[in-house]
């Protein structure tokens, strides 16, 4: 009886240490501060419509920034899964328990030693969880940029991470192209611990971001991406980064019925603050027309 019992707190131990070591590590934070730099971008549908997205930024002839993700084709098996980034949606958890590796955590070694090693193609450590996205997406849309980052460009990059407390990171990344801005995207994104997030009710949703979560509530009642879509297409046509005046959920607060939203959100304001340090950046490049 007494080997029985001991044999069973040795199985027990090592369940417990086998769950330990499943335990997720990969990060989905961005770089803290400003990265800019001349901008090259591909994109392409692979494997049955799954959309690769590969990015590549340089300053003064090096390769200082790669960013690879994957949007889930439109007809993906799993509805839930529709239509998603891998990179900041639960699509990472999803991968982890299935494969022992999170999706990101085989990007994200590609992408540092492209960096590293200052090149695009060749061969490349792959792990589990992104095998397919990395042989069949990530290096093909390499191959082809590749081509192309040694030509001058007229698009040029620029963002900024900030830590805002209480878990949450503001990332923004503005799109310059022939002094005219094209792209202007905010997102906020949770941090990698739920220790680290204050709120008890957003601790689920780390290593995520609130604009990719499929089931993050955002606490205005207008959806968080189609609030940051509209920013998007404000900026583009206003070329101005600090007028969000009729952007939804902007006002101190609404009437629900009325106007669609319940108070301000508040990733507005985190929003301006970035801005106005990118505004600055901008201005001193003399990028825009």
């Amino acid at each position: 009886m007494k080997k029985l019992f001991l044999l069973g707190a040795l199985l027990l131990v090592s369940a417990f240490t086998v769950a330990q070591e499943k335990i997720p590590t990969w990060t989905v934070q961005p770089k803290q501060g400003i990265v800019k730099g001349d901008y090259y971008k591909v994109e392409e549908r692979f494997r049955q419509g799954h959309l690769g997205i590969l990015e590549v930024v340089k300053d003064n002839g090096k390769i200082i920034h790669v960013e690879f993700n994957e949007l889930t084709r439109p007809n993906y098996y799993n509805r839930f899964y529709q239509n998603v980034s891998k990179r900041l949606s639960s699509y990472n958890f999803t991968m982890a328990e299935k494969n022992g590796a999170a999706w990101i955590e085989g990007v994200a070694a590609a992408e540092n030693q492209m960096v590293k090693e200052q090149r695009l193609t060749g061969n490349f450590d792959i792990v589990a969880g992104a095998s397919n996205s990395i042989e069949q997406s990530l290096i093909p849309l390499a191959e082809k940029l590749n081509s192309q980052i040694d030509k001058k460009t007229n698009a040029k990059y620029y963002s900024i991470a900030e830590n805002f407390g209480d878990g949450i990171t503001g990332f923004l990344k503005v799109i310059v192209d022939n002094g005219k801005i094209v792209e202007c995207r905010y997102d906020e994104i949770f941090a990698d611990s739920q220790d680290e997030i204050k709120s008890a009710t957003l601790k689920k949703f780390y290593r995520q971001s609130k604009y990719w979560s499929i089931t993050y509530d955002e606490p205005s009642r207008i959806g968080f991406n189609v609030q940051m879509d509209a920013l998007n297409d404000k900026v583009v046509t206003t070329q101005n980064l600090l007028d969000i005046t009729g952007l939804p959920a902007t006002e101190k607060s609404g009437n629900y019925k009325k106007s669609g939203f319940t108070r301000r959100n508040t990733a507005w304001d985190n929003y301006l603050k970035l801005a106005q340090k990118l505004q600055v950046e901008l201005e001193k490049d003399n990028v825009l027309k």
